[in-house]
């Protein structure tokens, strides 16, 4: 009986493994959830299909990231569009009136009839415990239990997690449409929060698709 409890136990704990593995691979991806949106009931009817994506942040990789994501998607969805971290030089201060003169004729001169914006307002620390759990591995029937061998076998297989105490992080970010055939109108927002980003490529790509599928959704991409 030792020699089939060991087989059974050598399987079972296979397909724990499997589980877990199966477990971390779902964990992996990065879950985005929309908030909020509001669009403007004046939009332009039917929508835009050349779209220049903003990103406003001064770390150039995650803006280079995620414009180049949501412009994929915003492709995918037949529309035209761009990454303003292709025609602003790195050096581009908003804030200047040249600065802002020369990236207008950039934008005209590249055909974009509105901008998409994105930008972080807001960032959180969630602190919360993690219970501790004890996952088993079973013997067919009850026969484990009326004998010392058997229950022996299947206690030692348990496995105990201590609970522990971590840290989430939430982002909140928001994406604003505007319509430059109407001098820089704001025609629609949307903001969304993620838990614990994966990393800044799994979360780009789950914030573009919520995003261009938003857009679609209230009509605003024109193929």
């Amino acid at each position: 009986m030792c020699t089939l409890f060991a087989s059974f136990g050598r399987r079972y704990r296979g397909h724990i493994a499997l589980l877990a593995i199966a477990l971390f691979i779902a964990a992996c991806g990065t879950s985005v959830h929309m908030t909020g949106t509001w669009k403007d009931p004046a939009a332009e009817q039917g929508g835009y299909h050349n779209i220049l994506v903003a990103g406003l942040s001064s770390n150039q990789t995650a803006r280079a990231t995620v414009e180049g994501k949501l412009v994929a998607q915003l492709q995918q969805h037949g529309v035209t569009a761009g990454k303003s971290i292709d025609l602003f030089p790195p050096n581009f201060d908003p804030k200047k009136e040249e600065s802002v003169k020369n990236a207008s004729g950039k934008i005209e001169a590249a055909g974009y009839k509105a901008v998409l914006t994105v930008t972080l307002v807001n960032k959180e620390s969630e602190t919360r415990y993690v219970p501790g759990s004890v996952m088993y591995a079973p013997y067919p029937a009850y026969g484990w239990y009326g004998r010392f061998w058997g229950y022996y076998g299947y206690m030692y297989n348990s496995v105990y997690s201590p609970g522990y105490y971590t840290t989430d992080k939430v982002y909140f970010l928001e994406s604003n449409l505007y319509d430059l055939t109407q001098d820089g109108k704001l025609v629609w927002s949307g903001q969304s929060e993620t838990y614990n980003p994966n990393s800044l490529e799994s979360f780009a790509t789950a914030y573009a698709k919520k995003v261009a599928e938003a857009l679609q959704n209230n009509g605003l991409l024109k193929r």
